[in-house]
């Protein structure tokens, strides 16, 4: 099937709709060249199909350049991208116009599904190419996203950061425990937890993996540390079995400083 890409997927969803039947598992690659054709309304209702979600080239240098353009067809497809027109309160509000259109796409995104991360794709100068966001429901979608990112060759021509937050921008090339340390103390300041709820804000809420949680917490559990540096562990997991040191499996109690 060829043609443009929203006339050829509403008419799909159109014809599921009409049949009453769902669209099959979806994992949609949207790659548009500059940002007319991908109306959020289009993307949002693909998202609202159950198992779907989508990775999205967003071309955000190319919108900054048009967004305050005399012309009411191409600000028409910046509004339509966003589906909202709260977009253009940026060119008069942001002192960072490219922060602030990421982080209004990605709110727009995070009213639709659970999960929403963005990355930069950046070049050996450091300068931002493009970004692609990804939206889903699926936990473990999410997470396998995160995994293809901190897997990508850094000996290539190009090299990623996670920028969903924008204080908290993430090189996935850098010594995460340095980064992640101070986000989980931060987050859990005084508290005992579970391992498995410090899994779940990292998973969920960072953009790290289980693996760099593991080595963090092992790092921090050296008792050469000062106290505010150095978590402690009680002998007994969850279930009353023996903690091995070293090790943190589901059912860990950890104290944080």
């Amino acid at each position: 099937m060829t043609g443009c890409f929203h006339e050829k997927l509403s008419v799909v969803l159109d014809n599921l709709d009409k049949k009453q039947v769902q669209i099959a598992p979806t994992f949609a690659f949207i790659d548009p060249f500059g940002f007319s054709g991908v109306p959020f309304a289009l993307i949002k209702r693909l998202l609202s199909k159950p198992r779907c979600e989508v990775l999205i080239t967003f071309m955000v240098d190319s919108i900054n350049r048009w967004i305050d353009h005399p012309d009411q067809q191409i600000t028409d497809h910046i509004s339509e991208l966003f589906g909202t027109s709260d977009c253009f309160d940026i060119i008069k509000q942001s002192p960072d116009r490219i922060a602030a259109l990421c982080n209004l796409y990605q709110e727009q995104l995070r009213r639709e599904v659970k999960y929403v991360r963005y990355f930069e794709m950046l070049d050996y100068d450091n300068r931002a190419i493009y970004y692609l966001f990804f939206a889903s429901n699926h936990r473990l979608g999410y997470v396998k996203m995160k995994e293809t990112m901190w897997e990508v060759d850094l000996k290539g021509e190009f090299r990623f950061s996670d920028a969903t937050n924008p204080y908290q921008t993430v090189f996935f090339e850098l010594d995460p425990t340095d980064t992640l340390w101070p986000i989980l103390r931060g987050h859990f300041t005084g508290q005992e937890v579970l391992t498995d709820s410090i899994l779940k804000f990292v998973e969920e809420d960072t953009a790290f993996l289980e693996t760099h949680m593991k080595a963090t917490l092992k790092r921090h559990l050296d008792e050469n540390l000062p106290s505010v540096e150095r978590i402690t562990v009680r002998p007994e997991k969850q279930n009353g079995k023996k903690w091995i040191k070293g090790t943190f499996p589901s059912g860990v109690f950890i104290k944080f400083p």
